[in-house]
C-alpha cells in the first residue's frame, strides 16, 4: 500500500507509517518502529500523543523540524511530515532519518560558538588591555610633565646662576647639578616621547634647514666630550650631502644624540666615529647614511633585538650605564616614525656599528637664509616684552613683521618648547606666543607648564596658541590650559594684531 508514496520520495533514508483515523497503523515502511503493524500510533512514542486529534482534520500537511526522539534505547534526530486524511481514509507519517547530519551540523555549531566566545573573550581581553596601556600611557605623560616641571625650573637657575660671579668649587658644583639635571630631563623628555608615539599624538615637524651645520655642530660637541674621557672622535662627512634639506631637525639631533653619547658611554679606551654618507640623490629626496662606530664592550649577538626594549640594560648593569635604558628604544621609535631604518652589528670586547638610513627631501633653496635677530630692540625700554615661539624661519619672519607693527613692544624669538621655559626664568614677559607644533615640548604642554610654574610671575603670563590646523578639540585643550586666545589658519593680521593689543592693554590696566 506504501509503495505508491515510497516511490515519488526517492530518498533511502525515508521511513513511512500509514494510519488510520483513530491512530491504528495499517502499514509500514521503517527499521525505527519494529513489529508495528496493528498497534496504536500512541503506544510507538510520547511523541504522537499530541498529535492524534490531527489525524481527523481534513486533508493537510503538517512539518515538524529536528524532532528527538530515543526508540529501544537509541536516539535519532528526524525531520517529520504528516499528510491527514488521504482520500479521506488515512494518513501518512514521512520520516527522515537526520541523526547523522544534525549531529554533525550541532558540532559544528558548538564549534563555532566556542570559537565565536574564544574571539569575543580575545576581543575584550584585547579591550581591556588598550584600556590599560592608554591609561598607562595617559598617566606616564601627565606624570613626566609633573617632573619636567622642576627639572626647567631648576634649569632656569642653574643658567641664572651661571652668570653671577662663582668660586671656582662652586662653578664645578654648578655644572654637576647642570649635568645630572640634563640627563634627569632627556630621560624624561624619552618617556614623554613614547607615551606620545604609543597613543598616536606624536607629530613629525618638517622644516627646512642646514644639515650640514647641524652634523658639524653635534660633531664638535661630542669631539670635546670624547676628549673628557680619554677617547678620539672620527667626523667624515660626504661632500655630496646637501646643505639644505627639509625634515624634523630636532628629531634627527635627538637619534643621533642617543647612538653617538651611547657609543662613548660604552667605550672605554679607543675612538669613536661618525661617518655621514649620501647613499643616494635624486632631484627631489636625498637618502643619507649615518654610521656610528665605537671600540667599546661590543653586544652579545643574542642581545642586539633586545637592546631596543624600554629599559633593556645591557649585562643588566643599571649603575654603570648610567641610564634608564630608554636611549636606544626611543632612537628606533622616532626612526620608524621618519620612515628610516636602522642596522647594528657588534662584537663582543671589539665594538659596534649601528647604521642609520634617512630620506631627506632636498630644498629647492640651497641658499643661505637671512638670519633672523632673536631679540627685537632687546635694550630698548619699551613697556611690553613679547615672547614668541616659532620652529619655522619663514613663520617667525611673516610673525615678526606682523608684532612689530605693535609699538612700545621688545620681541624674544625662540624655537622650541624648553628655551620658552628658559627664557620665562630670565625675564618677565607681556605675553607668550606660542605655535601648537613647537619641537622638544609643542605649545599645549608649554601652555600648561606656564599655567602649572609655582612662580606667579610666570603662571600668571598670558598665552596666545597659533594652530596649523585648528579643530573644535583643540580648542577645548586650549580652554583646559588657560590659555588666553586660539588662533587657527589662515591667519588674519588684523586678528593677531587686535589680540596682542587687547590682552597688551587689559595688562598694563592691571
Amino acid at each position: 500500500m506504501l509503495e505508491n508514496y515510497q516511490l515519488p520520495l526517492k530518498e533511502t533514508t525515508n521511513q513511512l507509517l500509514l494510519i488510520s483515523k483513530d491512530g491504528i497503523i495499517l502499514d509500514a515502511k521503517t527499521n525505527m518502529f519494529k513489529n508495528c503493524i496493528g498497534k496504536s500510533i500512541i503506544d510507538l512514542h510520547p511523541f504522537f500523543y499530541s498529535l492524534i486529534d490531527l489525524l481527523t482534520l481534513k486533508e493537510n500537511t503538517f512539518n515538524f523540524d529536528c524532532i528527538n526522539l530515543e526508540i529501544e534505547g537509541k536516539n535519532y534526530t528526524l525531520d517529520a511530515i504528516l499528510h491527514t486524511n488521504i482520500e479521506k481514509e488515512h494518513s501518512i507519517f514521512v520520516f527522515q532519518d537526520l541523526t547523522k547530519q544534525y549531529t554533525l551540523y550541532q558540532k559544528m555549531a558548538q564549534r563555532k560558538n566556542v570559537s565565536e566566545i574564544k574571539k569575543q573573550l580575545l576581543d575584550y581581553n584585547n579591550t581591556i588591555l588598550q584600556e590599560k596601556e592608554t591609561f598607562k600611557n595617559t598617566f606616564i605623560a601627565n606624570f613626566s610633565h609633573e617632573i619636567k616641571m622642576p627639572i626647567s625650573t631648576i634649569n632656569g637657575f642653574t643658567r641664572l646662576l651661571e652668570n653671577t660671579n662663582l668660586e671656582q668649587s662652586q662653578r664645578y658644583n654648578l655644572k654637576v647639578i647642570k649635568n645630572t639635571n640634563d640627563k634627569l630631563n632627556t630621560m624624561i623628555s624619552d618617556i614623554i616621547d613614547i607615551s606620545k608615539i604609543e597613543t598616536n599624538r606624536f607629530s613629525i615637524l618638517p622644516i627646512r634647514y642646514n644639515l650640514i651645520e647641524e652634523l658639524n655642530t653635534i660633531a664638535t660637541i661630542y669631539t670635546a666630550k670624547s676628549k673628557e674621557k680619554g677617547l678620539e672622535l672620527h667626523y667624515t662627512l660626504d661632500p655630496n650631502c646637501p646643505k639644505y634639506v627639509v625634515g624634523d631637525k630636532y628629531r634627527l639631533v635627538q637619534i643621533l644624540n642617543n647612538l653617538v653619547g651611547n657609543a662613548i658611554k660604552f667605550t672605554q679606551a679607543g675612538t669613536v666615529a661618525l661617518k655621514i654618507n649620501c647613499v643616494s640623490t635624486n632631484n627631489n629626496t636625498a637618502q643619507i647614511e649615518f654610521s656610528i662606530e665605537d671600540t667599546g664592550i661590543g653586544i652579545e649577538k643574542n642581545q642586539i633585538e633586545s637592546i631596543f626594549n624600554g629599559f633593556y640594560q645591557i649585562n643588566n648593569n643599571l649603575i654603570n650605564n648610567n641610564g634608564a635604558g630608554l636611549g636606544l628604544s626611543i632612537t628606533k621609535k622616532l626612526i620608524h616614525q621618519l620612515g628610516g631604518k636602522i642596522q647594528v652589528n657588534s662584537e663582543i670586547d671589539k665594538g659596534s656599528i649601528f647604521k642609520v638610513f634617512l630620506d631627506f627631501e632636498i630644498s629647492q633653496n640651497q641658499k643661505e637664509d637671512e638670519e633672523i635677530t632673536k631679540i627685537v630692540k632687546a635694550t630698548s625700554k619699551n613697556d611690553f616684552k613679547i615672547l614668541l615661539a616659532e620652529p619655522l624661519p619663514i613663520n617667525q619672519k611673516k610673525l615678526l613683521k606682523i608684532i612689530s607693527q605693535i609699538k612700545n613692544c621688545d620681541i624674544v624669538i625662540v624655537d622650541n618648547g624648553d628655551k620658552v621655559i628658559e627664557e620665562l626664568y630670565k625675564s618677565n614677559f607681556s605675553l607668550v606666543i606660542l605655535n601648537l607644533k613647537l619641537p622638544t615640548m609643542d605649545g599645549l604642554d608649554t601652555a600648561r607648564f606656564i599655567r602649572h610654574s609655582d612662580y606667579k610671575e610666570i603662571s600668571k603670563t598670558p598665552i596666545i596658541i597659533l594652530s596649523e590646523k585648528p579643530s573644535k578639540k583643540e580648542e577645548a585643550y586650549c580652554k583646559e590650559r588657560r590659555v588666553n586666545s586660539y588662533i587657527g589658519k589662515p591667519f588674519d593680521k588684523s586678528e593677531i594684531i587686535r589680540k596682542i593689543k587687547y590682552i597688551l592693554k587689559k595688562k598694563q590696566a592691571k
